[in-house]
């Protein structure tokens, strides 16, 4: 049993400890929607902290405040509302305290994602939350003939200073029907000629409507004209200097302030790499299969190896010749700079030029470089052979460097 345990012990906790991750994280992992987590808290590629910490940096500086309780009660709410892709469905009382609040002068936008109106696109199959409300406000998302990437202002639009083009991600665009019926709405974006961003009157207030919500999203903001919209969306119609993001219906209750919210990301990540590096732990602890190899005892070497081994190493490698082979290139090169010839020359005729400018006799410079030539196209050089080659080198150009010609001719004749 405890051989088994050994063995087995350290694969079973690595199991257990996934198990354990999983039943952590598959709750928030199965009920979030990642690409709809249009909040203010979130700094991912689909959140909105980007546009929060625009509209506090921004120039006015609007005031932000992020609501964490229900929309049934907005009498200190003065500004402009923001519900950005809601992921939690709206109650009846929060529809109609919205829809009173517009009527009696507050500013909404509402901004949706393309799936909102599939009700297969939504987390566990819950009913799309936009629903009641956009039934209320009279507002209708037609499928597009082909998804939108792109939308330009539209004719009348107040939003066209410096905005050519916007980035969007929508198969929707947008159709009001307003009450009274002589309130006409205003396209403010289209893509091919549909509106997907309009705005009209409600009461004494304004509702914008987007079929696209993704525009407002971190990963959006820098692409296309996007920052440039909807900075101008939002400075026009927070008239009151306040802007207001709805977050209760993103899933966070209590109110809090900007970037202490629960992120559950983080927290994901720190338990996966947690599971990782225990499971590191255990695998590297983990008996190894079969038996253990013995590893070799170390012994120091005698000096008298390291010798022998080196003495060896140059016999192999033919020491004598190559020393040969540096002796007679540069005995060759240091004679014919004394003849004032180039290194390549012939044999006689650097013996010639020798005689004459430095008194040697040719003969005896042929003799020296015939022996060098000789001993080099012999497979092996003794030790004896090249001191002896050595020492005719070495006397023939000390003649060459040392003593006037005079005395090099009477040497030479002998």
């Amino acid at each position: 049993m405890r051989a088994s345990l050994q063995r087995y012990g350290p694969v079973a906790g690595v199991a257990a400890a996934f198990l354990v991750l999983f039943v952590l994280l598959a709750p928030s992992m199965l009920a979030r929607d990642t690409r709809r987590d249009h909040s203010a808290f979130r700094k991912n590629a689909w959140g909105c902290a980007a546009l929060a910490e625009l509209c506090r940096r921004g120039r006015p500086a609007l005031k932000v405040e992020l609501l964490t309780r229900p929309l049934d009660d907005l009498g200190a709410v003065e500004g402009l509302l923001v519900i950005l892709d809601p992921e939690r469905p709206f109650a009846g009382a929060e529809v109609e305290e919205i829809v009173r609040w517009v009527e009696d002068g507050g500013t909404l936008l509402a901004a949706v994602e393309g799936v909102w109106a599939d009700p297969s696109g939504t987390p566990l199959g819950r009913p799309p939350a936009f629903v009641a409300l956009a039934e209320r406000l009279g507002v209708q998302f037609p499928e597009l003939g082909k998804p939108a990437n792109g939308a330009a202002p539209a004719p009348g639009s107040r939003h066209t200073t410096g905005v050519r083009q916007v980035a969007i991600d929508t198969n929707e665009g947008v159709d009001v029907i307003p009450e009274p019926p002589n309130a006409e709405d205003t396209p403010e974006l289209s893509a091919d000629g549909t509106p997907v961003l309009v705005s009209f009157p409600r009461g004494r207030g304004k509702v914008v409507v987007s079929s696209d919500a993704h525009m407002f999203a971190n990963g959006a903001l820098g692409r296309e004209d996007n920052l440039r919209f909807v900075a101008d969306l939002l400075w026009r119609n927070a008239e009151a200097g306040s802007i207001y993001f709805d977050e209760y219906h993103h899933g966070f209750g209590p109110r809090v302030r900007v970037g202490s919210a629960p992120d559950p990301a983080p927290l994901h990540r720190a338990l996966l790499v947690t599971a990782v590096g225990f499971a590191v732990f255990l695998v590297g602890r983990a008996q190894r299969f079969g038996r253990a190899v013995e590893s070799a005892e170390s012994r120091r070497r005698a000096p008298r190896e390291y010798v022998e081994a080196l003495a060896g190493l140059l016999a192999r490698g033919e020491a004598n010749r190559w020393a040969l082979e540096k002796i007679a290139a540069a005995f060759r090169r240091r004679m014919a700079a004394a003849a004032g010839l180039p290194g390549a020359v012939a044999d006689r005729e650097l013996a010639e030029a020798l005689a004459e400018r430095q008194g040697i006799a040719a003969p005896e410079t042929i003799r020296v470089l015939g022996e060098l030539e000789a001993a080099l196209g012999r497979p092996t050089v003794t030790s004896r052979r090249l001191a002896q080659l050595t020492q005719r080198v070495s006397d023939l150009e000390e003649r060459v460097a040392g003593g006037s010609r005079g005395v090099a001719r009477k040497l030479g004749g002998r």
